[in-house]
Protein backbone atom coordinates (compact mmCIF):
# COMPACT_ATOMS: atom_id res chain seq x y z
CA UNK A 1 0.00 0.00 0.00
CA UNK A 2 1.05 3.57 -0.65
CA UNK A 3 1.06 6.11 2.14
CA UNK A 4 0.11 9.77 2.49
CA UNK A 5 1.48 11.77 5.42
CA UNK A 6 1.24 15.23 6.97
CA UNK A 7 2.14 16.86 10.29
CA UNK A 8 1.72 20.22 12.00
CA UNK A 9 2.95 21.71 15.27
CA UNK A 10 1.95 24.98 16.94
CA UNK A 11 3.20 26.79 20.05
CA UNK A 12 -0.35 27.35 21.28
CA UNK A 13 -1.78 30.49 22.90
CA UNK A 14 -0.07 30.34 26.31
CA UNK A 15 3.40 28.82 26.13
CA UNK A 16 6.38 30.96 25.08
CA UNK A 17 8.20 28.04 23.45
CA UNK A 18 7.24 24.96 21.50
CA UNK A 19 8.66 21.82 23.11
CA UNK A 20 6.80 19.48 20.73
CA UNK A 21 8.43 17.96 17.67
CA UNK A 22 7.08 15.81 14.82
CA UNK A 23 8.25 13.89 11.77
CA UNK A 24 5.97 12.31 9.16
CA UNK A 25 7.20 11.03 5.83
CA UNK A 26 5.36 8.68 3.48
CA UNK A 27 8.56 7.67 1.68
CA UNK A 28 10.28 6.74 4.95
CA UNK A 29 7.11 4.92 6.11
CA UNK A 30 7.33 6.60 9.50
CA UNK A 31 5.62 9.16 11.72
CA UNK A 32 6.90 10.29 15.13
CA UNK A 33 5.44 12.78 17.63
CA UNK A 34 7.22 13.90 20.81
CA UNK A 35 6.25 16.23 23.67
CA UNK A 36 9.31 17.50 25.52
CA UNK A 37 9.55 18.47 29.17
CA UNK A 38 12.20 20.01 31.40
CA UNK A 39 13.45 23.38 32.54
CA UNK A 40 15.39 25.89 30.44
CA UNK A 41 15.36 24.63 26.82
CA UNK A 42 15.40 21.00 27.92
CA UNK A 43 12.02 19.96 26.58
CA UNK A 44 12.73 21.25 23.11
CA UNK A 45 16.18 19.64 23.07
CA UNK A 46 14.80 16.28 24.23
CA UNK A 47 11.92 16.14 21.74
CA UNK A 48 14.07 17.22 18.79
CA UNK A 49 16.81 14.77 19.76
CA UNK A 50 14.31 11.91 20.04
CA UNK A 51 12.77 12.63 16.64
CA UNK A 52 16.20 12.93 15.03
CA UNK A 53 17.57 9.68 16.50
CA UNK A 54 14.41 7.65 15.85
CA UNK A 55 13.89 8.85 12.28
CA UNK A 56 17.57 8.35 11.45
CA UNK A 57 17.56 4.87 12.92
CA UNK A 58 14.50 3.68 11.01
CA UNK A 59 15.67 5.22 7.75
CA UNK A 60 18.46 2.65 7.82
CA UNK A 61 15.91 -0.03 6.94
CA UNK A 62 16.07 -0.94 3.25
CA UNK A 63 13.06 -1.67 1.02
CA UNK A 64 12.90 -5.46 1.59
CA UNK A 65 13.40 -4.98 5.35
CA UNK A 66 9.98 -3.33 5.61
CA UNK A 67 8.30 -6.65 4.79
CA UNK A 68 10.13 -8.40 7.65
CA UNK A 69 8.16 -7.91 10.86
CA UNK A 70 10.99 -9.05 13.10
CA UNK A 71 13.42 -6.58 11.55
CA UNK A 72 10.99 -3.65 11.81
CA UNK A 73 10.15 -4.40 15.45
CA UNK A 74 13.84 -4.67 16.33
CA UNK A 75 14.59 -1.42 14.50
CA UNK A 76 11.81 0.40 16.36
CA UNK A 77 13.04 -0.87 19.73
CA UNK A 78 16.63 0.07 18.96
CA UNK A 79 15.60 3.52 17.74
CA UNK A 80 13.54 4.32 20.85
CA UNK A 81 16.12 3.00 23.30
CA UNK A 82 18.84 4.75 21.30
CA UNK A 83 16.94 8.03 21.64
CA UNK A 84 16.71 7.49 25.39
CA UNK A 85 20.47 6.89 25.59
CA UNK A 86 21.19 10.06 23.61
CA UNK A 87 18.94 12.15 25.87
CA UNK A 88 20.55 10.77 29.02
CA UNK A 89 24.05 11.34 27.63
CA UNK A 90 23.28 14.92 26.62
CA UNK A 91 21.80 15.66 30.05
CA UNK A 92 24.90 14.32 31.80
CA UNK A 93 27.24 16.74 29.99
CA UNK A 94 24.97 19.80 30.30
CA UNK A 95 23.62 20.47 33.79
CA UNK A 96 21.00 22.91 32.45
CA UNK A 97 19.38 19.94 30.70
CA UNK A 98 19.49 17.55 33.65
CA UNK A 99 15.71 17.27 34.02
CA UNK A 100 14.83 17.01 30.34
CA UNK A 101 12.70 14.25 28.88
CA UNK A 102 10.07 13.62 26.26
CA UNK A 103 7.10 11.48 25.44
CA UNK A 104 7.14 9.61 22.14
CA UNK A 105 4.58 7.93 19.92
CA UNK A 106 5.48 6.47 16.56
CA UNK A 107 4.04 4.39 13.76
CA UNK A 108 6.24 2.41 11.37
CA UNK A 109 4.32 1.21 8.33
CA UNK A 110 4.94 -2.19 6.77
CA UNK A 111 3.12 -3.08 3.51
CA UNK A 112 0.16 -4.59 5.39
CA UNK A 113 0.85 -3.89 9.08
CA UNK A 114 1.66 -1.02 11.41
CA UNK A 115 4.14 -1.26 14.28
CA UNK A 116 3.33 1.30 16.99
CA UNK A 117 5.41 2.37 19.98
CA UNK A 118 4.45 4.58 22.90
CA UNK A 119 6.17 6.09 25.94
CA UNK A 120 4.29 8.76 27.90
CA UNK A 121 0.92 10.43 27.39
CA UNK A 122 1.00 11.43 23.75
CA UNK A 123 -1.47 9.30 21.82
CA UNK A 124 -2.04 7.17 18.73
CA UNK A 125 -5.53 6.84 17.26
CA UNK A 126 -6.68 4.61 14.40
CA UNK A 127 -9.46 5.90 12.15
CA UNK A 128 -10.94 3.02 10.19
CA UNK A 129 -14.37 2.04 8.87
CA UNK A 130 -16.01 5.22 10.12
CA UNK A 131 -14.82 4.72 13.70
CA UNK A 132 -11.95 6.03 15.82
CA UNK A 133 -10.03 3.93 18.36
CA UNK A 134 -7.26 4.92 20.75
CA UNK A 135 -4.41 2.48 20.11
CA UNK A 136 -1.94 3.71 22.73
CA UNK A 137 -2.35 3.67 26.50
CA UNK A 138 -1.50 6.81 28.47
CA UNK A 139 1.45 6.50 30.84
CA UNK A 140 0.36 9.17 33.31
CA UNK A 141 -0.49 9.25 36.99
CA UNK A 142 -4.10 10.22 36.23
CA UNK A 143 -4.57 7.46 33.65
CA UNK A 144 -3.11 4.81 35.94
CA UNK A 145 -5.33 5.86 38.88
CA UNK A 146 -8.39 6.00 36.63
CA UNK A 147 -7.66 2.50 35.29
CA UNK A 148 -7.29 1.27 38.89
CA UNK A 149 -10.64 2.82 39.83
CA UNK A 150 -9.00 5.23 42.27
CA UNK A 151 -9.73 8.54 40.54
CA UNK A 152 -12.58 10.25 38.73
CA UNK A 153 -11.14 11.56 35.44
CA UNK A 154 -13.39 14.65 35.68
CA UNK A 155 -12.39 15.54 39.24
CA UNK A 156 -10.36 18.53 40.42
CA UNK A 157 -7.66 16.14 41.64
CA UNK A 158 -7.34 14.71 38.14
CA UNK A 159 -6.93 18.22 36.74
CA UNK A 160 -4.19 19.04 39.25
CA UNK A 161 -2.28 15.82 38.49
CA UNK A 162 -2.76 15.98 34.73
CA UNK A 163 0.84 16.94 33.88
CA UNK A 164 2.54 14.03 35.69
CA UNK A 165 3.75 11.30 33.34
CA UNK A 166 4.96 7.96 34.67
CA UNK A 167 7.08 7.06 31.65
CA UNK A 168 9.23 9.24 29.41
CA UNK A 169 12.44 9.11 27.44
CA UNK A 170 15.16 10.58 29.63
CA UNK A 171 14.53 8.16 32.49
CA UNK A 172 17.19 5.60 33.50
CA UNK A 173 14.80 2.73 32.85
CA UNK A 174 12.24 2.94 30.05
CA UNK A 175 9.51 0.48 29.11
CA UNK A 176 8.01 0.82 25.63
CA UNK A 177 4.48 -0.30 24.76
CA UNK A 178 4.27 -1.74 21.24
CA UNK A 179 1.45 -3.08 19.08
CA UNK A 180 1.19 -4.77 15.69
CA UNK A 181 -1.85 -3.60 13.74
CA UNK A 182 -3.34 -4.84 10.50
CA UNK A 183 -3.24 -2.07 7.88
CA UNK A 184 -6.18 -1.74 5.49
CA UNK A 185 -6.79 0.69 2.61
CA UNK A 186 -8.29 3.91 3.91
CA UNK A 187 -6.96 3.52 7.46
CA UNK A 188 -5.64 6.74 8.99
CA UNK A 189 -3.29 6.81 11.97
CA UNK A 190 -3.34 10.00 14.04
CA UNK A 191 -0.53 10.75 16.48
CA UNK A 192 -0.79 13.78 18.77
CA UNK A 193 0.43 15.43 21.96
CA UNK A 194 -1.81 16.20 24.92
CA UNK A 195 -2.13 19.77 23.70
CA UNK A 196 -4.48 18.33 21.09
CA UNK A 197 -6.17 15.37 22.78
CA UNK A 198 -6.89 17.30 26.00
CA UNK A 199 -9.04 19.73 24.01
CA UNK A 200 -10.23 17.80 20.96
CA UNK A 201 -12.30 14.67 21.57
CA UNK A 202 -11.73 11.54 19.52
CA UNK A 203 -15.11 11.97 17.79
CA UNK A 204 -14.08 15.48 16.74
CA UNK A 205 -10.86 14.06 15.32
CA UNK A 206 -12.88 11.48 13.38
CA UNK A 207 -15.18 14.11 11.90
CA UNK A 208 -12.39 16.44 10.84
CA UNK A 209 -10.23 13.74 9.27
CA UNK A 210 -13.20 12.13 7.51
CA UNK A 211 -14.47 15.31 5.87
CA UNK A 212 -11.12 16.91 5.00
CA UNK A 213 -10.02 16.55 1.40
CA UNK A 214 -6.31 16.33 2.34
CA UNK A 215 -4.34 15.31 5.40
CA UNK A 216 -2.68 18.73 5.42
CA UNK A 217 -6.10 20.37 5.68
CA UNK A 218 -7.10 17.98 8.46
CA UNK A 219 -3.97 18.90 10.44
CA UNK A 220 -4.78 22.61 10.12
CA UNK A 221 -8.40 22.10 11.23
CA UNK A 222 -7.41 19.96 14.20
CA UNK A 223 -4.86 22.50 15.44
CA UNK A 224 -7.29 25.38 14.83
CA UNK A 225 -9.95 23.65 16.92
CA UNK A 226 -7.53 23.15 19.81
CA UNK A 227 -6.57 26.82 19.58
CA UNK A 228 -10.20 27.91 19.65
CA UNK A 229 -10.74 25.81 22.76
CA UNK A 230 -7.92 27.52 24.64
CA UNK A 231 -4.61 26.33 23.19
CA UNK A 232 -3.12 26.14 26.69
CA UNK A 233 -0.28 23.85 25.60
CA UNK A 234 1.84 23.17 22.55
CA UNK A 235 -0.26 21.38 19.91
CA UNK A 236 1.09 18.75 17.52
CA UNK A 237 -0.53 16.23 15.20
CA UNK A 238 0.71 13.82 12.54
CA UNK A 239 -1.53 11.88 10.14
CA UNK A 240 -0.74 8.93 7.90
CA UNK A 241 -3.25 7.36 5.48
CA UNK A 242 -2.93 3.99 3.72
CA UNK A 243 -3.98 4.07 0.06
CA UNK A 244 -4.33 0.97 -2.09
CA UNK A 245 -1.73 1.09 -4.82
CA UNK A 246 -3.22 1.01 -8.30
CA UNK A 247 -2.00 -1.81 -10.49
CA UNK A 248 -0.60 -0.75 -13.90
Amino acid sequence: MKLQAAALTHRGRVREDNEDCAFADAYDRLAVVCDGMGGHAGGQVASELAVEVISSGLRRLRGPDWANEEKVIEAVKNAVFGANDHILSRARVDSSLSDMGTTVVLCAFMPDRVITANVGDSRIYRISGGAVTQVSEDHSLVAERVRAGLLDPDSEEARLLSNIVTRALGMDHVTVDMTIEELKPGDVYLMCTDGLHDLVAAEDMLGIVTRSDTLERACVELVDLALRRGGHDNITVALVRAVEEQQP
